[in-house]
């Protein structure tokens, strides 16, 4: 091939190349979900095997056994823009108030983030938002939060530092309701 032939090629390859760079461009200037942004979220949730609903404000919810001790609300924490993958680990505040008094707080440390299998996202399974388990011993302490309007107050901080925050008023329904 005469070089005038293989300077004609190139410049016909040109414009491919080009066009090439500017969707690798546009490509990557969207961030991934699953990776660490500027504008993270965190949506609290519910649901099992894959079904998510976010919690509503002032939704009604159920008190469950806490694996740190005592009883509290079972959250699905939904993300975007914090760093999730199948080796990601976050750490997650989980407060709850009434009246704007903090009434319980847990340190959950190195809960595996995981990259959603939609890829729009991580996600943290298992979470429950706890009540002090010194303060809320008794089945009549307990009864006592029945009716009662609560503030679930989680922040999730991924492996980078970045960190999403979500307050969430909830009712507390427990005992019988007839």
């Amino acid at each position: 091939m005469s070089l005038a032939a293989t300077v004609h090629a190139s410049c016909r390859l040109h414009p491919l190349a080009l066009a090439l760079s500017v969707c690798l461009m546009v490509a990557t200037g969207c961030s991934d979900p699953c990776d660490s942004s500027d504008d993270p979220q965190l949506i609290l949730g519910t649901g099992v095997g894959g079904a998510f609903s976010p919690i509503a404000d002032d939704q009604d919810v159920g008190l469950e056994a806490a694996p740190q001790g005592g009883f509290g609300v079972t959250a699905l924490l939904r993300t975007l823009g914090l760093s999730a993958s199948d080796t990601s680990l976050a750490n997650a505040q989980l407060d709850v108030l009434i009246d704007g008094e903090l009434e319980g707080s847990f340190l959950l440390t190195d809960a595996r983030l995981l990259c959603r299998s939609d890829g729009e996202g991580g996600e943290i399974s298992g979470v429950v938002v706890g009540f002090d388990p010194d303060v809320y011993v008794t089945t009549d302490d307990l009864l006592a939060l029945n009716g009662q309007s609560v503030e679930l107050d989680v922040t999730v901080t991924d492996e980078t530092g970045n960190s999403a925050q979500a307050l969430k008023p909830v009712t507390v329904v427990y005992g019988d309701q007839d």
